[in-house]
């Protein structure tokens, strides 16, 4: 449980995907700011949906990095 309590009614959307589920609630707290969590919404979705680089193995990529980071992911 984070120590802000996320936003329950937010006009933040995060397209379905590998990894959203998790980021919800990061999100749903980043919606105190909006604009700071449509700035990191982008870079989500820009760094996991294009360029060459498979997207299942971006998503183990950052459940290594969490591990590596002692994080929940």
């Amino acid at each position: 449980m984070s120590r802000i309590p996320p936003v329950e009614n937010s006009d933040l959307s995060l397209q379905e995907g590998p990894g959203t589920t998790t980021m919800a609630t990061l999100f749903r707290v980043m919606a105190h700011r909006p604009d700071v969590a449509r700035h990191s919404m982008q870079l989500l979705e820009t760094t996991m949906r294009t360029g060459t680089v498979d997207p299942k193995l971006k998503e183990l990529l950052a459940i290594r990095v969490s591990q590596v980071n002692h994080c929940y992911y």
